[in-house]
């Protein structure tokens, strides 16, 4: 898959995103970072910090809602714990969160970007090189 293509797909995945979103579905990151780098992506809604509440409390207030959960920490080591805690603990309620949105995505930019925060980064930096643009990457 060419470069173009892989922006592409990413940027139909944040649409994906976009629109679970709109919909009322809570997108649960990490931290403030990830939730801005989104916000500048145009994913707006309830997006709720992972690491700024104890799990159980993330969980139980997940719970009560009987929302749509869509999964989106980092793809780091930390990022795949926390996805796998929450997501465990989400089922034990009868909550299936959606994760297969986090594994497209994963396996579009693991080797440029690691986690939420630098999608931002990554596309508009990808935007400008296709345009013939030299760019550091950052």
């Amino acid at each position: 898959m060419d470069e173009l293509e892989r922006l592409e797909l990413v940027e139909e995945l944040l649409d994906e995103i976009r629109e679970h979103a709109e919909s009322g579905a809570l997108i649960i990151v990490e931290g403030r970072r990830d939730r801005n780098t989104l916000n500048r992506l145009g994913i707006d809604g309830e997006i709720l910090l992972a690491t700024h509440m104890p799990l159980l409390d993330l969980v139980d207030g997940i719970a009560l809602e009987q929302r749509e959960v869509v999964m989106l920490t980092d793809w780091d080591r930390g990022g795949n714990e926390l996805a796998a805690r929450i997501s465990r603990h989400l089922r034990a309620q009868g909550i299936m969160p959606n994760v297969e949105l986090r594994g497209r995505l994963r396996t579009l930019v693991q080797k440029k970007v690691k986690d939420v925060e630098g999608l931002y980064t990554y596309i508009m930096n990808q935007r400008l090189m296709l345009r013939g643009v030299d760019v550091m990457w950052s």
